[in-house]
């Protein structure tokens, strides 16, 4: 067993909280033609959490779509089936378009990944990350985290996934290592730590988690993520109070109020449950949740 057990639930804070670093750099690092990053998207289904079978990250793109981001070793129809089920049910809560990118980290010899059953038809794309030299990517980010130049940090939190002929306990722990070096402010040295372990935690046996702990003196992280984890805990109370205060004053809140209240700042519902009287009706409560 784990020392340490690394939990969606605890790490999606950190998702949220480096945003920008999806935002500004997600599109050179997967090297896919994609709209910008709008926002982050915390979705949750009741009946995948109980299967165990969780979301790996989620983002709305400007043009109204969702980027449904997937990392596996090696791409099979079961896997296939499973993302398509997730995206049916993206779809049927946003309406819109998904696009699903599988990061494979053993290769696979084609640039989409699909299957057809007669009546449903499902394409998504692949990034082959055995064709990132992680090797030779080591070397440039370390030489440019030495001359303090400006570095794609999506390179470094994905590196241990890269081809290598190292072992990904070795590559993350290197990863690491370049990542305490880095001259920035310390919650982002801790987000890129926490991004590093959960990105990588899958493909590492409880050994290899263990040995990353103990090495690295992990437990500073897992519990700065652990306390940030307990106040968005603290943040999703109050989103659920504002909810039901909404549901109490409007009839028919439909499920993109409900988004719009997750995606919104605490001090936003603050400030709305004040004036919660004088809005009119659910039109103009939208309107103010988005501004």
């Amino acid at each position: 067993m784990q020392e340490f057990d690394v939990t969606a639930h605890n790490y999606d804070f950190v998702f949220k909280d480096s945003f920008n670093l999806f935002k500004n750099d997600i599109a050179d690092f997967l090297e896919v033609e994609l709209p910008g990053i709008a926002s982050y998207l915390e979705t949750e289904f009741a009946e995948i959490e109980t299967n165990l079978e969780l979301l790996d990250l989620n983002f709305m793109l400007e043009d109204g779509s969702i980027l449904h981001l997937e990392e596996e070793a090696e791409i099979s129809v079961s896997d296939l089936i499973r993302f398509a089920s997730y995206d049916l049910k993206l779809y049927n809560r946003y309406r819109d378009r998904v696009r699903t990118i599988i990061l494979c980290i053993k290769g696979y010899t084609d640039s989409t990944a699909g299957f057809n059953c007669g009546s449903l038809g499902y394409n998504s794309t692949v990034v082959d990350m055995s064709k990132k030299d992680g090797k030779k990517k080591l070397e440039e980010l370390k030489e440019k985290i030495e001359n303090n130049e400006k570095i794609n940090y999506l390179d470094l939190i994905f590196l241990p996934l890269m081809n290598s002929d190292q072992k990904i306990v070795d590559r993350v722990k290197e990863t690491i290592k370049l990542e305490e070096k880095l001259e920035i402010e310390q919650n982002s040295k801790n987000n890129l730590v926490a991004l590093t372990v959960v990105l990588s935690d899958k493909f590492l046996s409880d050994k290899d988690m263990s040995e990353i702990w103990r090495d690295y003196k992990m437990v500073k992280f897992f519990k700065y993520v652990e306390e940030q984890g307990k106040k968005e805990g603290e943040k999703q109370g109050e989103k659920k109070l504002f909810k039901k205060l909404i549901k109490g004053n409007f009839e028919g809140c439909d499920d993109k109020i409900m988004e719009l209240i997750d995606q919104a700042e605490i001090s936003k519902l603050e400030e709305l449950s004040e004036r919660i009287s004088k809005i009119k009706d659910l039109k103009e409560l939208e309107e103010a949740l988005k501004h």
